[in-house]
């Protein structure tokens, strides 16, 4: 009995530590490493490159993103707060080459919030609005609003024409300022800054030196980089900059961005925090056309903190591509006055130019020479 355990005891141990019976270890999804400051001035090159090329790629782009701002309002310490949802349709037609973009601001309504896939409604209203920006410091913009006197235009004429729309040509600064204006180079493939490749240029310019020794040293401090390499062959990047603290003994200020090779190194994620905190997060994701990465959405989330220490989210901005065509080609008709339809009677406000005209049978005419015909 005792020889019979012996020999089984023996066998089980040679089992245990036979190598052919050890579990190999299982790959891990992914691998990371932080660059040195060496590679992360490299990478900050190739990231700018790569988002460069996708973004040049785009040669006319035309289609329509949905807008959705979800919102959160508290209406006293003794109700729950409640949730409310704007939409608003964004067609758009870019000509990069040419540097022009017109793009119509359309409030909508969803008949059914919770049927996703139920299309939206187009809404009339004051607040809906038609833009066209060119090559140059000007643009046009014609407001749904209805208008009754206005500086410029004589009263006699004002009081035969009564009320219309006006077409006003602005400086472009101007429409910028404008939350409602949307430009997909700025608000899906980049931010107010311009395209992402600009800050990223901006980075890879001072820790090159360009801008001195001290800022170099300085701003390398601030700046790094985590290169992940997935599974699949494919990679991603997280630049992390770390701001100084806006009160003394605070906590600093952090940005973290995501880009993926999958999507040519396009950003999937930003993250500003307030130390561990995140009080913004934008996620993105894309559809690829002929190899070029188009975002399909781009999510912001803003959030406040509690009193618990805890975060709450306060609103999300969505845009979703609902229609899309990538290089093929635009009526050119669209970015000019003619394409705005005005009516006999309606107005131009020429800011940059202190000009007036009305809208004749033949065209705009100057407001001072205008003969009101009923």
């Amino acid at each position: 009995m005792v020889d019979r355990l012996s020999v089984t005891i023996l066998l089980l141990l040679l089992c245990l530590c036979s190598p052919s019976q050890v579990p190999a270890k299982e790959p891990a999804d992914e691998q990371q490493r932080q660059l040195n400051p060496e590679e992360t001035q490299q990478t900050l090159v190739f990231l700018a490159k790569q988002l460069t090329a996708n973004l040049d790629a785009i040669h006319t782009w035309q289609g329509t993103y949905l807008y959705s701002r979800e919102s959160l309002f508290h209406r006293s310490r003794f109700e729950p707060p409640i949730w409310k949802t704007t939409y608003c349709l964004l067609p758009f037609w870019l000509d990069q080459r040419q540097d022009q973009l017109r793009v119509n601001y359309t409030l909508a309504e969803k008949p059914n919030e919770l049927d996703q896939l139920q299309p939206p409604i187009k809404i009339g209203s004051p607040l809906n609005v038609q833009w066209i920006m060119v090559k140059g410091e000007e643009c046009l913009e014609l407001s749904e609003k209805r208008f009754g006197s206005v500086y410029g235009f004589p009263d006699e004429i004002q009081k035969q024409i009564g009320d219309g729309r006006i077409l006003y040509r602005k400086w472009k600064s101007e429409l910028e300022r404008d939350g409602r204006f949307f430009d997909p180079r700025k608000k899906v493939l980049g931010n107010s800054s311009g395209s992402y490749a600009h800050t990223l240029e901006l980075y890879a310019n001072i820790l090159s030196g360009a801008e001195g020794k001290e800022q170099q040293e300085k701003f390398s401090e601030r700046v790094a980089i985590t290169e992940f390499k997935l599974k699949d062959g494919q990679k991603k990047f997280i630049l992390k900059t770390e701001y100084n603290p806006r009160k003394p003994n605070g906590v600093p200020r952090i940005r973290q961005m995501t880009y993926d090779s999958r999507f040519s190194f396009n950003p999937v994620r930003y993250e500003h925090l307030h130390g561990t905190v995140a009080d913004r997060i934008q996620t993105y994701s894309y559809q690829k056309v002929d190899g070029i990465s188009l975002p399909e959405k781009v999510v912001t989330e803003y959030f406040r903190p509690k009193v618990s220490g805890k975060r709450e989210l306060t609103s999300r901005l969505t845009y979703t591509l609902i229609d899309s065509k990538l290089n093929q080609p635009i009526d050119q008709d669209q970015f000019k006055i003619k394409s705005f339809n005005l009516h006999y009677g309606e107005r131009m406000l020429d800011r940059t130019k202190n000009s007036a005209f009305i809208q004749g049978t033949e065209g705009l005419v100057p407001a001072e020479e205008f003969q009101y015909k009923k």
